[in-house]
């Protein structure tokens, strides 16, 4: 990959100096100007953080009370920052991973509680707390980690007996006006991921779960938006900003937001795309092992997430000519270089780095797993949850959580490595 030389008006008068800060970019004697780029926008937009424990007993006796009485509302006591709130609670079937979910729009949380894929008396990733720009927005990393985390007054320690934070997953958003995807975007884009998904008129992206993207509405000539990757890796989507959010019913607090941003730049006449960059918890646990650092709560990841973007922007990227060994579309090197998220890049090298297991008998646990989804396979009625009651029920499910879990994951990860082997070995493999 090749970068564009950047100038500016100004340094041109001078002669050919570059201006690392220019918009006129130059490759090949040609020169793009993108100073009609409004970059409107640079946030996270979403942080679902995972906290590992036993869950309370207490607690679970009080929200067994509440489904039994059918409350609608809950207040979760004990905690100083959220003592005076209404939180809406219902509980859930196995199909959302947790039992209980507690949402507050206000203060703009979800709360997920009890994994349906552990018992409520033994450690696991119980707890799952996914937070909103809003949120994000109005707090410095140091008050997000407190409010969540806090030795005294965190929301984790409401649920869990001595909670761990077990992983954090992130989605990094910028949002632009002045600058449409080419035509052939698809076949310019260099990427890893055999999944590209491409969609005429999508408004509506849904952030609510590790999920595809889903559309909803639609209009006729309306740009392209495009879903990149798989939930479980890098994922990146873009899409029509300006009109997902009238459907969302959250054109206020986003037209506040990019007036900020932009220093009043922002054109309320015209449109606005964003570009999103989704990390699940996996790749940014990898990650942090390949710089040597602990990538398990979002104060650890907070001053990389620009590193991050850039990141996610090397794995997906536009070139001018499709070529990966060529120069990179001047767009999307603007975007690599100019936006920032919170703090600047590091400049750091990011590789990812799996977690060596520790224990003797990993081989024999991973072939066990292996033979076993294999067999399954063969099966189609088998599902990911047949294949997971079956690997409880073995006398070896102590070794094999401790085995996993040295491995910085949870029942979460297997359950996807459990759902991959399947597909994989019914599509192209010995079961199809």
């Amino acid at each position: 990959m090749n970068l564009n030389q950047r100038f500016s008006l100004e340094s041109l008068s001078h002669g050919a100096d570059e201006d690392q800060t220019g918009l006129l970019f130059a490759a090949n004697a040609n020169i793009t100007d993108l100073s009609s780029v409004n970059i409107v926008g640079a946030s996270v937009d979403t942080v679902r953080q995972l906290f590992h424990g036993v869950p309370k007993a207490s607690f679970i006796t009080k929200l067994e009370q509440h489904v039994e009485n059918k409350d609608e509302y809950i207040r979760l006591t004990g905690n100083t920052c959220v003592n005076d709130d209404r939180w809406h609670f219902s509980r859930m079937g196995k199909t959302g991973g947790y039992r209980y979910k507690m949402q507050n729009n206000t203060v703009g949380l979800v709360i997920l509680f009890g994994s349906w894929y552990g018992k409520m008396d033994n450690e696991g990733s119980h707890l799952k707390i996914e937070l909103s720009p809003h949120f994000i927005s109005q707090r410095a990393t140091a008050e997000i980690w407190e409010y969540l985390h806090g030795e005294f007054v965190g929301l984790s320690r409401i649920f869990l007996e001595e909670p761990i934070a077990k992983g954090v997953a992130v989605h990094l958003a910028c949002d632009y006006q002045g600058f449409n995807l080419p035509g052939d975007f698809v076949r310019n884009l260099v990427t890893a991921s055999r999944t590209i998904r491409a969609y005429d008129g999508i408004a509506s992206i849904d952030l609510t779960d590790f999920t595809d993207a889903i559309g909803t509405y639609g209009r006729e000539g309306q740009a392209k938006d495009y879903l990149i990757g798989k939930p479980i890796a890098v994922q990146m989507a873009l899409y029509e900003k300006s009109y997902e959010i009238v459907k969302s019913d959250k054109v206020d607090y986003f037209h506040e937001e990019w007036n900020i941003y932009s220093l009043g730049a922002y054109d309320n006449t015209q449109p606005v795309r964003r570009i999103e960059a989704r990390l699940h918890h996996t790749v940014i646990r990898e990650i942090g092992l390949g710089l040597g650092l602990e990538f398990e709560g979002f104060n650890q990841v907070a001053d990389h997430l620009t590193d991050l973007w850039r990141y996610a922007l090397e794995r997906n990227r536009l070139m001018i000519d499709g070529d990966p060994r060529g120069y990179v579309n001047p767009f999307w090197q603007l975007l690599m270089q100019d936006v920032i998220f919170k703090v600047p890049a590091q400049g750091v090298k990011i590789t990812r780095k799996k977690k060596e297991a520790v224990d003797p008998i990993a081989r024999n646990i991973t072939s066990v797993i292996g033979n076993l989804v294999s067999i399954m396979a063969r099966r189609n009625e088998c599902t990911v949850r047949h294949v997971m009651r079956q690997i409880h029920n073995l006398h070896i499910w102590p070794e094999i959580q401790t085995y996993y879990r040295n491995r910085g994951l949870d029942e979460d990860d297997i359950r996807n490595q459990i759902k991959q082997g399947l597909e994989r070995r019914r599509l192209v493999g010995k079961a199809a």
